[in-house]
């Protein structure tokens, strides 16, 4: 991989995300840690050669059984060894996707959950601060350019701030 803005090789680990909403609420998987529940944003790691946004729309197909398309990148989430991309997915039949969004390939204590999109900014999710900003977005429009965030797992319970 090429990092175009510094013009090198990167080897930083990628990252596609699937941010996917059906009235008023966001698919997310639940985790059981030892310090209590918590939220991540369906997706996972970048094949050599594959575009994030190939990769969230595969990811969410292998978690969720969903089809859905990559309608627009939303962020680029840097985390100290991590860069990860998060798309807005369109959905084939929306009205439809609670009743059919079925765990798949999931690790063991993992579990699909939808989430209302009010709730977001208080809800412990990964990536936090993107998540604070689906709940705005979502109501006043979405940004016309990705967003560039810098997170960090460890304030996942912090309220929204901004």
């Amino acid at each position: 991989m090429t990092d175009a803005r510094l013009g090198r090789t990167c080897d930083v680990p990628r990252r596609g995300g699937a941010v996917v909403l059906a009235r008023g609420r966001m698919l997310l998987i639940r985790y059981a840690p030892e310090d209590g529940h918590k939220y991540f944003i369906p997706g996972g790691g970048v094949e050599p050669g594959e575009a994030p946004s190939v990769t969230a729309e595969r990811e969410l197909a292998e978690e969720t059984g969903l089809i859905a398309t990559a309608e627009r990148q939303l962020a680029v989430v840097r985390n100290s060894d991590r860069v990860e991309h998060y798309y807005l997915m369109r959905l084939g039949d929306p009205d439809h996707a609670e009743q059919r969004a079925a765990p798949g390939d999931l690790s063991p204590g993992q579990q699909l959950e939808w989430v209302d999109v009010a709730l977001l900014p208080n809800t412990p999710v990964w990536p936090k601060r993107l998540a604070w900003r689906i709940s705005e977005w979502s109501t006043n429009g979405w940004p016309d350019r990705p967003v560039e965030l810098h997170d960090s797992i460890r304030d996942l319970h912090a309220t929204c701030d901004w």
